[in-house]
Order: structure tokens, then sequence, then C-alpha cells
């Protein structure tokens, strides 16, 4: 019984854990670092922050992002603790400069793979 729950408590804490524990800085983020950031964020909803940030300035506060259309209580108890005013991401990294490197490796790899495999032929 200990071990079940002891298991739940792990499966649980994983499941609760974001996507990604970075801070957003609400004030500078664009909407792809508030889609990727903040859990329950899509694109509609970034949009919408950015349009409410260009209209109010600033937020002035963390919880003034309930006052943007769709972001309630729910979503806000959510995300909270990844919003600062002052700190934090602004944008997602470029993850097509890492998705490149891979496929450089990958295809010296198999260039190698066929070297050996056209010597092996040959024997």
């Amino acid at each position: 019984m200990k071990l079940q729950s002891l298991l739940f408590a792990i499966i649980f804490s994983l499941i609760s854990f974001s996507a990604s524990a970075e801070i957003v800085n609400l004030n500078k983020a664009n909407a792809s670092a508030l889609q990727h950031y903040l859990n329950g964020i899509g694109e509609k909803k970034a949009q919408n922050i950015i349009q409410y940030r260009q209209k109010n300035k600033k937020f002035k506060s963390v919880a003034e992002i309930q006052e943007v259309k769709g972001i309630g209580e729910v979503i806000y108890a959510k995300i909270k603790k990844n919003l600062s005013l002052i700190k934090g991401v602004t944008v997602v990294p470029n993850k097509k400069k890492v998705a490149v490197k891979k496929k450089v490796k990958a295809k010296s790899k198999s260039k190698t793979t066929n070297k050996v495999k056209k010597k092996t032929e040959k024997n």
C-alpha cells in the first residue's frame, strides 16, 4: 500500500509539473513565448494577452492577467507561479538551429555507415 501511495505521488508530481518551469516576463514576452511556457495558453489567449498589453501599456500586477479575455481563475492558478512583471523569458529559443545540427550529425553517421557497408560488400 505504501508503494502504491509513493508511486501515485511521483506520478502526480510529474503530471502537475509544467512542461517548462521558466518564468515568463508578462510585460515583454511575445506570443510564442506565452504559448510555449504557460500551461493552458494557446494562440488565441496569447494574442489576447498581447492586445491587452498594447491597449493598457503594461501589466501593473500579475493578477491583472485575469482581466484578459479567456483567462479566469483556473488558468491563472496554473500559470501565476510562472509569471513576472520584470524578469523572465521573452522569446522561445530558436530550435531550428538545434534541428539543423542534429540533421548534420545524422547525415555524417549515415555516410560512415554506407562506407562500412560498401567495404563489407567488397569482401
